[in-house]
């Protein structure tokens, strides 16, 4: 009798060894997708844009710049990082400033970003008007001026900080009471006809128009030796420009989105304080931010970078309006659903839906991996969404919404699709392992 139960156990036991052996125990069963099912197509072999990156600015003026925790948070990629890619300074006209910057730019190098230098004026004593504000570079203070631009460049280099891209003027077009340069758009492309060739070392960016104007913009690619010189093609979304650029990718070139802020107009004199909006509203505004982000990718834009990292309004708290310094905020954890996860080098792809929504989705391919990012800006939770992909082994999902900061959902996962239900008002980024 003893004998017959141990030979009965054996036997279980090796069916169910034999069952461990064959199938994962945490896949569900794979059942035929529902004809009617919202299902999104995912297509690797349709290809679109690279991404450089995903970025934000310094603190331009004073002495508050990103110290090395706040770097650390910012571009590194681990569990308490956003990992943006691209971080933006300002040359400044005054060369015994440029030491101010370094700490700020070797810690954010440590972690892999581009550089991407701005200057918002050249110095006063080649201008017309002797100030860093307003007035325009005559043209026999151009080479001086390009002088200027490789000094800066050496001086980094010497300090074991590579530029990635220099710009040749931020917002050339829009005439302001701080500091500035005013350029027409021939005057730019004289200059990098002339001198854009004896830049040395770094790419060339421009001319970061104040709402990327595009005739701004195409007059300098019209130039044929001003646009051999310009490598990135680059401006800035105020009040518009949102929108392809056809001249530029048919010349090849790549589009950044250098610069945008929203901050519930708080800068303005007498408007309502930040703190005193509720999370709801910040948030509506986050949405928004994100929605010019899918916009930016969806036209085939390489780059997207925002304004100051560390702010009350952004992505790192500075102590003011309520934030603490040095805390993630909510808008940071937003962005980083692209910036962490669509990492530089990855390829935009394509994501098509059989249903209409109200989700704004894009998906990318990098590492062995799809991400898709998706942006629900409507109150109404969208259940059961299908990613139909080619051969998936693994998938997590991450959702920021009013109340969850890159929270880890529940994700059904097949061996050809995954499937989600994505909130209300909120973004979700799904990573897909293949």
């Amino acid at each position: 009798m003893a004998a017959r139960i141990q030979i009965k156990v054996l036997c279980l036991l090796t069916v169910l060894l034999f069952n461990l052996g064959c199938k994962k125990d945490s896949d569900p069963p794979n059942p035929q997708l529902d004809p009617d099912a919202f299902t999104v197509a995912i297509d690797p072999s349709i290809t679109y844009q690279t991404i450089a990156g995903f970025g934000g600015a310094n603190r331009m003026w004073g002495t508050q710049f990103l110290k090395p925790a706040e770097a650390q948070k910012t571009f590194s990629t681990d569990e308490n990082g956003l990992g943006l890619s691209i971080f933006r300074v300002r040359i400044a006209s005054n060369e015994n400033e440029w030491p101010l910057i370094l700490e700020s730019v070797q810690e954010a190098q440590k972690y892999g970003a581009k550089i991407l230098a701005s200057p918002w004026s050249p110095p006063a004593a080649l201008k017309s008007n002797g100030s860093d504000i307003g007035g325009y570079l005559p043209e026999e203070n151009y080479a001086a001026f390009k002088d200027h631009i490789n000094a800066f460049v050496k001086f980094m280099g010497e300090n074991d900080v590579d530029i990635y891209a220099i710009s040749i003027q931020n917002e050339p077009d829009i005439q302001v009471s701080y500091e500035s340069c005013d350029w027409t758009s021939s005057d730019m492309a004289d200059f990098l006809a002339r001198y854009g060739n004896q830049i040395e070392g770094t790419k060339i960016a421009g001319p970061e128009s104040f709402n990327f104007n595009p005739s701004f913009t195409n007059n300098i690619l019209n130039n044929t030796d001003a646009a051999d010189q310009l490598d990135i093609v680059a401006g800035h979304i105020y009040g518009g420009g949102l929108a392809p650029f056809p001249l530029a990718k048919q010349q090849g070139k790549e589009i950044w989105m250098t610069e945008y802020l929203l901050n519930l107009n708080t800068g303005n004199a007498g408007a309502a304080p930040w703190n005193s909006y509720s999370e709801a509203a910040k948030w509506e505004e986050s949405l928004t931010m994100l929605e010019t982000t899918h916009e930016a990718m969806t036209h085939n834009w390489n780059a997207y970078v925002w304004w100051y990292i560390q702010r009350y309004y952004s992505f790192i708290g500075d102590g003011e309006q309520g934030t603490s310094d040095g805390e993630i905020l909510k808008r940071g954890f937003a962005f980083s659903h692209y910036a962490r996860y669509v990492r530089p080098g990855y390829i935009r792809i394509a994501a098509q839906s059989n249903k209409t929504s109200e989700l704004l989705m894009t998906a990318y391919t990098g590492d062995n991996r799809i991400v898709v990012v998706i942006i629900n800006p409507g109150d109404v939770a969208v259940g059961n969404v299908n990613f139909t992909v080619p051969s998936v082994t693994s998938a997590e999902a991450y959702a920021t919404t009013t109340n969850l900061n890159l929270e880890q959902r529940d994700i059904k996962v097949f061996d050809d699709r995954v499937v989600i239900g994505i909130l209300g008002k909120s973004v979700t980024t799904v990573v897909i392992e293949r």
